[in-house]
């Protein structure tokens, strides 16, 4: 039998798409790709790079903490942006999330778009327990 726990941050938009915001499996925790988006599922902060880095991060926090970790637990981040010029100019909003803490490895990769159009910005994350 798998040690494993799923995790939902917003539950029906989540099932709605067919995921689960986190999957724990033993000592490692899988962060499906967080985005900008509000608790109703809805996108947030159009056009805005910074805040939808802020947004994102956010929502990694709420689910880090749903598994008692912090962004210190932070090993790997794979993020994809739809305007890689965009998100170098803003990258320090990213930056200052781990303030402190070791960076994790990180992948950022340009995509034609993502989920929602407006979304800018999607991390997914892997931490370790």
């Amino acid at each position: 039998m798998i040690d494993r726990q799923t995790f939902h941050l917003r539950t029906d938009g989540e099932k709605a798409f067919g995921y689960a915001q986190a999957v724990r499996s033993g000592s490692t925790l899988h962060i499906s790709g967080s985005l900008s988006v509000d608790d109703a599922f809805q996108p947030a902060f159009p056009g805005d790079m910074s805040a939808q880095i802020g947004s994102a991060y956010a929502a990694i926090k709420r689910t880090l903490e749903a598994f008692g970790a912090t962004m210190a637990n932070v090993v790997k981040e794979n993020i994809y942006v739809t305007d890689m010029d965009a998100f170098i100019a803003a990258n320090g909003a990213r930056i200052v999330h781990y303030a402190g803490l070791d960076l994790p490895a990180t992948t950022a990769v340009e995509v034609r778009r993502l989920a929602f159009p407006e979304c800018m910005i999607e991390v997914e994350i892997t931490a370790s327990l």
